[in-house]
């Protein structure tokens, strides 16, 4: 009994000792991902962040970071065209956004995104119709009207390619008159381009 006891004791430190590693460990690999991506080499931040979401998860960091690492690591996944994976990870984040209190349109542009660029284009609407209430409660509109108006011109594109001509239309008119608003404006945020580096063979 005295030696269990002991084992899991050790096991205990072990632990205690292992979590403040994990996280440095995730936080190393978030910058190594981070600069991979700013040299447009997405493979690369996509084996980074693989480890940074993995030992954040290791770390039972908090659902705040977890949701940064699992985010970076779907769009790296969704890059190099590994579509389904991307999709659960983005959904990881989404999740995590969630526990955390944080705001939610992140994950769900990109996931509406993710399967528009794949032509799942049911699917895509279905998230940009969770995405925009989002965006609204965010004011979108007026704090980042080019994006978001870029956002609508996709979610329009997509009612298109289902057959819902007259929504696709409503939304096109919307995103006409915010743009009309703002003629000066241009969008501060760069679009992952999904599907440009497949790795597969």
């Amino acid at each position: 009994m005295r030696v269990w006891n002991s084992m899991m004791m050790f096991a205990a430190v072990i632990a205690g000792c292992a979590a403040p590693i994990n996280e440095r460990v995730a936080s190393n690999y978030g910058r190594v991902g981070a600069s991979a991506q700013t040299r447009g080499d997405w493979d690369a931040a996509r084996r980074a962040y693989a480890r940074s979401a993995n030992n954040a998860d290791l770390a039972n960091s908090s659902p705040q970071r977890r949701a940064i690492f699992h985010y970076e690591y779907g769009r790296s996944l969704g890059v190099t065209c590994f579509f389904d994976e991307a999709e659960r990870e983005l959904n990881l984040s989404y999740d995590f956004d969630k526990q955390a209190g944080q705001p939610l349109y992140l994950s769900l542009v990109e996931l509406a995104r993710l399967t528009l660029d794949q032509q799942k284009y049911p699917k895509a609407v279905s998230y940009f119709e969770r995405a925009l209430p989002e965006l609204d409660r965010a004011n979108a509109a007026t704090g980042a009207p080019m994006a978001y108006v870029g956002i609508l011109g996709e979610y329009a594109s997509a009612l298109s390619r289902v057959g819902r001509e007259q929504d696709s239309s409503n939304v096109k008119n919307r995103a006409s008159a915010i743009k009309g608003a703002n003629p000066k404006g241009s969008s501060i945020t760069d679009r992952t381009p999904y599907g440009t580096q497949c790795t597969k063979p």
